[in-house]
């Protein structure tokens, strides 16, 4: 019983977003169980307990928008008023969390089950490819240690979230005699598929986010006067200091070129964006080497075809997605469906006529989709309807 009441209180500082990393590990794995989940899906199901408390802030179509940023800083997050007199209101919040809990435990409310598999993004399906073209699934406990002590490299757990570190590879790489030719590190490749989210940290301490269908090409080392890595997708770098070794970000359309700094790079093969949060960067055409644009904190540079534009813009819009939030500024419902389609891989369907409809909102990426798609419902712009892993937009 006592187990059963840690449970319940856990997912009660869950619903309010009051539970710490080490907590958030011990609820996870209680819902590594079928019918622990399936339990914790009847609490936050679509009329229950967890979205009352959100409802108040996670949506506002109309105005007073700006106001919930502060909420989503890093650093002391704040919530806002709504969200508080939300919270002070519902008083008796963690005794209905258990009454419902033990309440579903004993008899439940009657129901056999839901239709379809549910659908959520994890940490897990992240791939690294060797420099020698092997590849080692970094979810699976089989061969893994092994293959990445050989490059110095350990698979951790930080805030609930796996990291992929190498941070101690420089200090162990052998010395080379100065009569020797040095040989260039082994190049390895972190490849995060749709569905997956990943983070790497890099031999000089530099760490990157890396968001749904991204990859990053890296040294196990650094090695020579330059750091230098290639990404596609979606990254957030914090990238270590070090002035007389530049950090140099390469995608299809650019070089960016940092020396310690903190910035979003979104990169496929026709576009680059990047924002920079802190520091200074300087943008590259990737055949040329011409400059481009220099950035301050606050711009964002997109390189397309021969233009390079660079803008004044809100970066929290843009780094979001590493704090765990989705923010949609009077975004069009077809570039929100492609951002959940990367993150829980999933299709959709949407007709033209509904693709431009513009929704603002602020909602946690929740790892189950049907808790974001309620939310979006709640704008009263579009609804949805789900066949298996196929989500169609409709009126």
């Amino acid at each position: 019983m006592t187990d059963e009441l840690m449970i319940s209180d856990l997912i009660y500082k869950e619903l309010i977003e009051e539970i710490t990393p080490e907590e958030s590990r011990v609820l996870k794995k209680w819902l590594e169980e079928p019918a622990n989940r399936a339990l914790y899906d009847r609490i936050r199901q679509k009329n229950g307990l967890g979205r009352r408390l959100y409802e108040y802030v996670d949506v506002d179509s109309l105005k007073d928008f700006r106001s919930t940023l502060p909420a989503l800083a890093p650093a002391a997050p704040r919530r806002s008023l709504r969200l508080r007199y939300a919270l002070y209101a519902a008083a008796l919040v963690p005794l209905l969390v258990a009454a419902i809990f033990f309440g579903a435990r004993i008899g439940g409310d009657g129901r056999t089950g839901v239709s379809h598999p549910e659908i959520v993004h994890n940490s897990e399906g992240a791939q690294l490819i060797l420099s020698s073209g092997q590849v080692v699934d970094l979810a699976a406990d089989e061969g893994r240690p092994v293959v990445l002590a050989e490059a110095n490299a350990v698979v951790d757990a930080r805030d609930g979230e796996r990291t992929l570190s190498y941070k101690k590879a420089e200090a162990a790489a052998a010395p080379v005699p100065e009569t020797a030719v040095a040989a260039a590190p082994a190049m390895h490749t972190l490849v995060v598929p749709r569905g997956v989210n990943y983070n790497v940290e890099l031999s000089d301490g530099t760490v990157v986010y890396l968001d749904a269908d991204s990859r990053l090409e890296y040294p196990v080392y650094f090695a020579g006067d330059s750091r230098e890595v290639t990404v596609s997708g979606r990254a957030y770098f914090d990238v270590a200091h070090d002035a007389e070794h530049p950090f140099i970000v390469r995608t299809a359309r650019a070089a960016i070129r940092v020396f310690g700094t903190e910035f979003c790079v979104s990169a496929n093969g026709s576009q680059s964006v990047t924002t920079l949060v802190k520091g200074s960067v300087g943008l590259f055409d990737a055949g040329s080497g011409e400059q481009l644009a220099m950035l301050t904190p606050g711009q964002q540079a997109v390189v397309s075809g021969d233009d390079c534009v660079v803008q004044q813009v809100e970066t929290l819009y843009q780094t979001a997605w590493k704090d765990g939030y989705f923010i949609f500024e009077s975004k069009s419902v077809g570039s929100i469906m492609e951002e959940l389609s990367a993150w829980y891989n999933i299709d959709y369907v949407l007709k033209d006529s509904l693709r431009d409809v513009n929704i603002t909102a602020r909602i946690k990426r929740y790892d189950n989709v049907e808790s974001v798609l309620d939310i979006l419902s709640k704008t009263r712009s579009v609804n949805f309807k789900r066949d298996g892993r196929v989500i169609t937009v409709i009126n």
